[in-house]
């Protein structure tokens, strides 16, 4: 079954590339990804327009990723939405989030991360860096909510265990099973990195092409957890 998904994987990421590489999407090619080892993933994303430069020419691979940032893409990876949850008043960022203007270009989608369940701190900082445990906890419960898996019962061995933050540890497990993670050469997480635009982008086409392997094979939850609204 593992070697299964990870050849499905494997096929649909080649079909993704081709397929986004050939869409007559209206974007001006970064000029600055040449050197960057996820140039491939990160073109990909923007034909998908999953992905936007600082410029219209430069996307900055190099560049710490950005709280606002982040959130920001994986809402637009995953597409979850508040589509389903209905409201006595429309719900505004700064009614949850203590940094998060309501008028900021990455409100609405803080506010779908919190009403989706992503346990993201009240207090975050969005223009301070993502390291790599958040930013794959957070991206892993984005993915969960788009239909139910199933993971391989296994264990994955992290050597820098004892360093990754005790309520992250199920997330980068199934992270490190759905292939959109992985460990270094000696068997690290280094959950403490601070994740580049491209690290991300990478992380995020991989998310994509897990859920286009397994969206006509996985129903999505009809009754998912979401937080309840009272507002």
């Amino acid at each position: 079954m593992k070697k299964r998904m990870g050849t499905a994987i494997a096929a649909v990421a080649v079909m993704l590339s081709a397929s986004f590489t050939t869409q007559a999407f209206a974007a001006t090619p970064f000029n600055d990804i040449a050197n960057a080892g996820s140039k491939v993933k990160i073109e990909a994303l923007q034909q998908q327009g999953i992905i936007k430069g600082v410029s219209d020419a430069a996307f900055h691979p190099e560049d710490s990723l950005t709280a606002a940032q982040g959130i920001s893409l994986i809402v637009r990876t995953t597409q979850i939405s508040l589509a389903a949850i209905d409201f006595n008043k429309a719900p505004t960022a700064d009614g949850y989030y203590t940094h998060v203007k309501n008028d900021a270009w990455f409100a609405e989608d803080f506010v779908i991360a919190h009403y989706n369940g992503l346990d993201i701190p009240a207090d975050i900082d969005p223009s301070a860096p993502l390291t790599k445990e958040q930013f794959t906890h957070y991206l892993v419960q984005a993915l969960e909510l788009t239909g139910q898996y199933p993971t391989i019962k296994m264990f994955i061995p992290i050597q820098d265990e004892k360093n990754i933050t005790i309520d992250y540890q199920g997330t980068i497990q199934r992270a490190l099973l759905y292939k959109i993670a992985s460990l270094d050469e000696a068997g690290n997480f280094d959950p403490a990195h601070v994740l580049t635009r491209g690290e991300a982008a990478a992380m995020l086409y991989d998310t994509h092409a897990f859920i286009e392997a397994h969206k006509d094979d996985v129903a999505p939850d009809p009754n998912p957890e979401l937080p309840a609204v009272n507002e």
